[in-house]
């Protein structure tokens, strides 16, 4: 069950950083919304990444 929560925290994280990566490329410019969408995608696919890998064994 651990490994599909991961997963889903991986999609999510993944989803958030490119949802951060389209947003900047329509405004022209990456604003505090974006960058905390980057930062915070970015831990929730490491979070995801950890679950999957150490505890879902």
């Amino acid at each position: 069950m651990l490994f599909y929560i991961g997963l889903g925290l991986q999609l999510v994280g993944f989803a958030s950083v490119g949802l951060c990566l389209f947003s900047g490329i329509e405004k022209g410019n990456y604003g505090q919304l974006e960058f905390l969408q980057l930062v915070g995608g970015s831990l929730v696919f490491y979070v995801g990444t950890y679950i999957k890998g150490k505890l879902a064994q």
